[in-house]
């Protein structure tokens, strides 16, 4: 059997296994179906009004439109392809390495090309069918820019179903080279890598002083915004191609955008020919290295960590008994989802630049050059802050939270026989979660509302927002994993692509945008009729009391109603039938 009718081969088994899910969540759950396409419609429509009024505005800009609306595309495109790359490597990563059918498919008579090309594609379909989504909206509003025809479109589709491609073959080979070469000993000299590059671009960032740019010359200060972004102009990067196809349609430069579109399509071909290549000499020796759990590299000091040592748990077991008033047995199911998720980079990885990228931020908002001793634009990013801060907070409690229940697998009948009750778990899963969650969020804000010198007044407002949202967010995510489990997907990112994982995102969306709604309009009221204050002299604290109890009231309907629902569910037997 060649490579090409294997691959196809594995691709029709999938095929037929997601028409017979698609048949049954059409049929069992049209509501649902219902919501998630209404969801993507109302998204589709309200994106594109806005970002077809953003690039007007930028478009508009004297002398300066065209540039950056240029500028704009090659960093959008250059970050599509970043986050292509990362979530193509997670993606792949756990179903190639991590998954049980890949040690049967390896038994089978198949070439390790074969499975690492179906691996590769299976993942790209997981991770870009969102991104391409997303970037519907966004093309259609630069077609409208461009006043372009049929042609930018299909050049558009062309182009971005290319660099998924690459980006997703690309993945592939990182992935590959380093489960198959990585040593422990490297990660020492990356990580201080890393900490260099923080460093230096801590102190380009800090040895800047934003006050120093002269309003006159002004050319001069728009060259020194621009400069930072020249790497996303790199000719080799795909990126680049998309972007240079695209604005040559727009323009009426069909010949120079049939150019691109051949050069991205002769490369996404390519690349699967090195990937074909590839697989053949990197996959078994990474796939035996895996396997044997790379005993002699891995006995260094990483096996001295505590969490390495199930067999000294008392330590432990004792420390979250006391600092939750935990029984044994809870302490002991708490200290297993800690270990689990300290046992996975991916996760606590995503988790730490995130948070990071937060606190960098609302640390530095002083520095940012916005006029900050106008009202209006300190209340203004104040609220910006806290919604960036929720959205934030519901793409990871989606991400991680929802699948908890779900990847405790068929194991879950054990946890069903100990003296846990499933109800009594799912208590615990949130205490645990939205405890650390709130914690984390509510100093950001307070970062923020710091470095904003906000009042203590409008600082404990923030963080009670804050608080409310996350466990409302937390609870949402748990609740929904709960009552549509998917006990047969050891992989997350397959759950979280369900239906249920995007009925938790929307649901989080509806959530986060009638609470920030209620949250501003004490706000809105007090600039309407010229009643607010200075930004160093409180308000009048009711009618910010009112808006977080009907904040409050939100978090019943969307974090305490679900929670109820999921607990009684599980109080079923019948519950472990899913299984």
């Amino acid at each position: 059997m060649t490579v090409a009718a294997s691959t196809l081969l594995i691709a029709k088994a999938h095929w037929r296994m997601f028409q017979h899910r698609a048949r049954h969540s059409l049929s069992e759950n049209r509501l649902l179906t219902l919501t998630v396409t209404t969801f993507l419609g109302v998204y589709g429509i309200a994106a594109y009004a806005l970002v077809s009024r953003g690039l007007d505005f930028v478009q508009a800009l004297p002398l300066l439109g065209p540039l950056l609306t240029e500028r704009l595309m090659y960093l959008l495109f250059f970050f599509f392809l970043v986050m292509l790359v990362l979530s193509n490597a997670t993606i792949t990563g756990m179903s190639l390495f991590r998954r049980r059918d890949t040690e049967w498919q390896i038994a089978l008579p198949i070439t390790p090309r074969s499975l690492v090309l179906w691996k590769t594609i299976e993942g790209m379909l997981l991770a870009s069918w969102g991104l391409l989504v997303l970037s519907a909206p966004i093309l259609l509003a630069l077609g409208r820019l461009f006043n372009a025809g049929p042609a930018f479109y299909l050049s558009g589709a062309i182009s971005l179903v290319c660099l998924v491609t690459l980006a997703a073959n690309a993945s592939t080979w990182f992935l590959l080279a380093l489960v198959r070469w990585a040593r422990p000993w490297w990660w020492k000299p990356a990580a201080v890598a890393l900490a260099a590059l923080i460093g230096v671009a801590l102190y380009r960032f800090w040895s800047t002083d934003p006050e120093q740019a002269t309003a006159g010359d002004m050319v001069a200060n728009l060259n020194e915004v621009l400069k930072h972004t020249e790497i996303c102009m790199h000719p080799l990067l795909p990126s680049v191609w998309v972007t240079e196809g695209l604005t040559s349609a727009g323009r009426g430069l069909f010949e120079r955008s049939l150019f691109y579109n051949l050069l991205l399509i002769a490369y996404a071909l390519v690349s699967f020919v090195v990937t074909a290549l590839i697989a053949t000499s990197w996959f078994p020796a990474a796939w035996q290295r895996v396997m044997t759990n790379s005993a002699a590299e891995s006995a260094g000091a990483a096996g001295n960590l505590w969490f390495h040592h199930p067999d000294r748990p008392s330590k432990g077991i004792a420390f979250w008994q006391r600092l939750f008033g935990l029984d044994r047995p809870s302490a002991s199911i708490m200290l297993k989802d800690i270990r689990t998720f300290l046992r996975e980079p991916v996760q606590w990885g995503q988790c730490a630049m995130v948070f990071g990228l937060l606190f960098f931020y609302a640390s530095n908002l002083r520095r940012l050059g916005y006029d900050l001793e106008n009202p209006f634009w300190i209340h203004l990013i104040s609220y910006l802050n806290l919604v960036v801060c929720a959205l934030a907070l519901s793409t990871l409690t989606t991400r991680f939270i929802f699948p908890q229940f779900s990847m405790e697998g068929r194991r879950m009948w054990i946890l069903g026989l100990s003296p846990v009750p499933l109800h009594r778990l799912l208590g615990l899963k949130l205490r645990l979660s939205a405890g650390v969650i709130a914690l984390l969020t509510t100093a950001l804000v307070v970062i923020s509302s710091s470095s904003l010198n906000l009042p203590p007044q409008r600082t404990l407002f923030f963080s009670a927002a804050i608080i409310l949202l996350s466990y409302g967010l937390t609870a949402l995510a748990l609740s929904i994993g709960a009552l549509i489990p998917n006990f047969r997907e050891p992989n997350p990112a397959r759950i979280v692509s369900g239906f249920g994982g995007t009925l938790c995102l929307i649901s989080s969306f509806l959530y986060i945008l009638l609470s920030v709604i209620v949250l501003v309009l004490p706000t809105w009221w007090r600039f309407k009729t010229g009643t607010m204050p200075p930004v160093n002299i409180a308000p009048n604290a009711l009618p910010d009391l009112l808006a977080l109890l009907g904040v409050f009231g939100l978090t019943l309907l969307f974090g305490a109603l679900p929670y109820t629902l999921a607990k009684n569910q599980t109080k079923k037997l019948e519950y472990l039938r899913l299984l």
